[in-house]
This record gives structure tokens, sequence and C-alpha cells, in this order.
């Protein structure tokens, strides 16, 4: 039915590329293709009468920075054909399997397609085990196994649909719930995923060995003293914490309370007091949204900065190493996938 199927993944610990991958497997076309979404791409085609297959996380109940920029990277197109499959962090709790919520993930990427001119012919979230361990231990290997063959079976299912001629668009109670939530997510791509990249550190079992820059798809980590540091352009994909080989990154309750003190400042008001209520009367809400907006990231940054130093100091790291919750959590990687598979073009 297509001419090709060229397929797009986003992931960090090797989720959305089973994802991707099991489509390709199900279609068994003569010529496909499958490409990691990395942030400095270019030279990508699609042609007319190809089949275009997008898989990636979500991130604050809507599509990642990254996925959107890929959108624009695309060529445009009048007759192509598009399947977007965003994954959400699936959970089970006594044997009970907890869907995520994609919220506005897939319909706003299907919306920019259709902008770009391709002819969506699928919308559909797959639960695929959560990779978050930041914040919660490594679920087990029987709980990935159960999360993972739904997640198989219901990508085989949509892919079947489509190659059949078929139109498949699911999730319109969670897009209705991302709507109501849009806020919350534009907060989060404007600020929160921007502080959760200050949040990792490097402890003292760290030996620069750079594995962590090789693999971010973002290129967000660069190493300062031999240890690796975040910038702000971290989307949180988990692949650096996951796959470290000495378990070396961590986050601590310490960077957490740190920052959220210095986001209480109303440092925008501090401003108004000074200059007078008189003067600042009439200004729109957005300078004063501005004002505390640019004090955040940048007081933010400095702070990380130095604290990066700091934890130049062994006896310091460690403190702040047996301070943290992550360094009693299981890792995640995906079931039978390897980092060779998920970057080609770095191994």
């Amino acid at each position: 039915m297509y001419n090709k199927i060229t397929a797009f993944f986003m992931t960090g610990t090797g989720n959305s590329y089973k994802v991707a991958k099991w489509f390709l497997e199900t279609a068994d076309a003569a010529s496909s293709g499958l490409y990691q979404i990395m942030d400095n791409q270019s030279d990508i085609r699609i042609c007319n009468g190809d089949l275009l297959v997008l898989s990636y996380p979500t991130h604050g109940f809507t599509a990642p920075w990254l996925m959107v920029k890929h959108i624009f990277r695309l060529p445009k197109s009048n007759a192509a054909h598009a399947v977007v499959l965003p994954t959400r962090a699936g959970t089970r709790v006594f044997g009970w399997s907890l869907p995520g919520m994609e919220g506005t993930a897939g319909y706003l990427i299907a919306l920019l397609l259709w902008f770009r001119g391709y002819t969506v012919k699928g919308v559909a979230a797959i639960d695929m085990p959560s990779n978050w361990t930041a914040v919660h231990w490594g679920l087990s290997n029987e709980n990935i196994q159960v999360i993972s063959k739904n997640g198989e079976a219901k990508v085989k299912r949509i892919a079947y649909e489509i190659l059949a001629g078929h139109s498949v668009y699911k999730g319109f109670i969670p897009l209705v719930i991302g709507i109501v939530l849009s806020r919350i997510s534009l907060m989060y791509l404007m600020l929160a995923q921007l502080i959760l990249s200050k949040l990792f550190f490097a402890s003292n079992q760290c030996n620069g060995c750079r594995l962590c820059q090789r693999i971010c798809p973002k290129q967000a980590i660069t190493m300062i003293g031999n240890k690796p540091y975040w910038k702000y352009s971290c989307d949180s994909c988990m692949a650096c914490m996951n796959y470290c080989p000495q378990t070396a990154i961590q986050v601590s309750p310490f960077s957490i309370f740190l920052f959220s003190y210095i986001l209480s400042l109303p440092v925008a008001t501090w401003i108004t007091d000074m200059i007078g209520d008189y003067i600042m009367t009439g200004t729109p809400k957005i300078v004063f949204f501005a004002i505390q907006y640019l004090y955040t990231l940048s007081s933010v940054a400095l702070v990380y900065l130095i604290l990066h130093y700091v934890l130049q100091s062994k006896p310091i790291a460690a403190l702040l190493t047996g301070l943290s919750h992550t360094r009693y959590f299981r890792r995640y990687q995906a079931q039978g996938v390897s980092l060779k598979e998920i970057h080609k073009a770095r191994f």
C-alpha cells in the first residue's frame, strides 16, 4: 500500500524505539527505515505515497519540545500519510495495570502534521513501563514484561488497521483532560522541564566515562571538571540516569528544596515595591511574569553551577548522595534493547 514506511522515535531508555520497531515488524515492508530523533537532525526525506510513523514520550501531559521541533524539520507534504504513537507512563499496582495520561501529546503533533500537509491516519497512545527513576523505583521485570506485552499487542493491532487502509483515532477523553490541563503543560514546557534538568548530579562513583554525554538525544550534557553538567536543553528523557554503568547519576531532595525556595521568592513584587506602585501601575502582567521568569532561570542556573563546583569535593558529594532517594532505586532499561540499537550513529 505504501512505497516506504519511515519511522522516527524519540527515546531515552528504549520505550519509543520498541513501539516504532513493532510497527515496522508488523508491516514487514520491503522498504522501511527506523531513525532516532535528535536535536541536530537534518536531511529528512518523506515522499508522497510514504507512511510516516512517529513514536515519542509524553512530557507534562503533552508532546516534548524536541518532537515539536522535529515536525517543522520534516519536508512539507501533499499526500504522505502519518501515524502518531506517543508513549505514556504505564504502571502496575498489585497486579492491576494503570494507564498513563497522554493529554494533548498525540493530537498536538497530529495538528502540526496536518498544517505541514500530512494526512494523519492514526493517533493512539501506547502504555509502556514508566522510566522516571528520578521519582520512583524502576518497575520489576514481571511488571515490565506485562506492560510491554500489552503495548506490543496494541501497536500491532493499530498497524494492521492502518495497513488495511483504515484510520485509527483513540484517546479523546485524555485529549479533553489534556486541554483542561493545558496551562500545566505550558508551564511544564516553559519552566518545570528546565528546573528538572538541574536536579541531576554525579556522585563520587562517576569515573568520567562520558557515556551520558554520548547518548543524550539533545546533547544537553557537557563535562565540567570531568563530571556531567546538565544544561537547560535537557528533556529529562532519563537515558543518562538509567544507563550510567556506575549508577552515579542521582537526584537529591536537597536540590529540590533549594530550587523550590528560589522559585518561591517574589522578585517581581520586590522590584515593584522598590520602583513604586505609581510608576508600575498599568504595567501589563506579562512584564511581571517576564521579570520573575528571567530571575528564576538565571538564579537557578547560577546556583546549579556553584553547586556543581562544590560537589567536586568528595565529602560534600558523598553527603548529598547519602541524602538522595534515587540511590536506592532500581534503574529501568527497555528489555531486549541495546544502546547500540538506539544510538546507531554513536556506537
